[in-house]
C-alpha cells in the first residue's frame, strides 16, 4: 500500500496553531499590566483585487450617469437590473443606482486575459 501524501497546508495550519497556543501561553504566563504586544504574524498577501474605475463621490447615479460612467446601453443596464447582477432604486419615478451599488457591479465585471 502507497503511503498518503499529506496536504501542504496541514503543516501551515498546525504552525498557526502553535503560534496561537504559545500567545496564549504567554498571556496566562505573564502578568497584565506588563504584557506585551503580541508578536507580528506575517499574513498572506490578499488575492489580487482588481482596482475600481474611479467613480465620482455621489450617493445615487441616475441611468444616464451610468450610461455615460460605464459606457453601456439602456436596455444592457436595465437587463443586469432584472437579472439580479445590478441593484437599482426608486426615487419617485425616477430609478437610481446607488454608488455602493454601482462600486460592486464594476468590480464584478469579468477580467480579459
Amino acid at each position: 500500500m502507497m503511503p498518503r501524501k499529506s496536504d501542504p497546508r496541514v503543516g501551515e495550519l498546525f504552525h498557526h496553531v502553535r503560534q496561537a497556543v504559545n500567545i496564549l501561553e504567554d498571556l496566562l504566563t505573564q502578568p497584565a499590566a506588563t504584557a506585551e504586544p503580541p508578536p507580528k504574524v506575517e499574513a498572506k498577501p490578499p488575492q489580487r483585487e482588481l482596482p475600481v474605475p474611479a467613480i465620482p463621490d455621489k450617493l445615487a447615479y441616475s441611468m444616464k450617469e451610468v450610461i455615460k460612467l460605464a459606457d453601456a446601453s439602456r436596455s444592457m443596464l436595465y437587463r443586469e437590473i432584472n437579472e439580479g447582477k445590478l441593484r437599482a432604486v426608486k426615487r419617485g419615478n425616477r430609478t437610481l443606482i446607488l454608488s455602493a451599488d454601482l462600486r460592486d457591479w464594476i468590480a464584478r465585471w469579468p477580467t480579459s486575459r
